[in-house]
């Protein structure tokens, strides 16, 4: 074999190896600063769950996922589980702010109806104020 060609092997070999390295460490490390990087190489991001499988469990997950065009690259942040009655407790809690997020929402709907209800009736009543100043004025001018 010449040397260019058994280096061209290395250097193949070489990058096999790196792909096969980053495609099987689900908790692959950054040397320098401790974060955890998606197989895209991009620190991974922080997340949770709102599952009910997995209330409010942090997961690391490639910064691109959200866009579409992520790696897919997942790992718990934090390593067990919590029990069931934190699990409960957490679903119980996270309903309870869903709903009184609907309630907000509705809320939110029914203020800006309202207010518009009022800017007509008061277009209304400077309406009927003018009328009954340029009557006034008929009568009495």
């Amino acid at each position: 074999m010449s040397s260019s060609s058994s280096s061209r092997f290395l250097r193949i070999s070489t990058t096999k190896n790196l792909k096969m390295e980053l495609g099987s460490s689900s908790s692959r490390k950054s040397r320098n600063s401790g974060h955890k990087l998606c197989f895209c190489g991009l620190k991974a991001s922080i997340n949770q769950a709102w599952t009910d499988k997995n209330p409010a469990r942090r997961f690391y997950g490639c910064p691109r996922f959200k866009f579409g065009n992520g790696c897919k690259y997942f790992s718990w942040f934090d390593e067990e589980e919590g029990t069931e009655w934190q699990k409960k407790a957490l679903i119980e809690a996270r309903d309870e702010i869903r709903k009184k997020d609907r309630i907000i929402e509705q809320l939110k709907v029914t203020i800006a109806e309202m207010r518009s209800d009022l800017e007509k009736k008061q277009m209304e009543t400077v309406k009927d104020e003018d009328e009954i100043v340029r009557q006034f004025e008929e009568c009495f001018v």
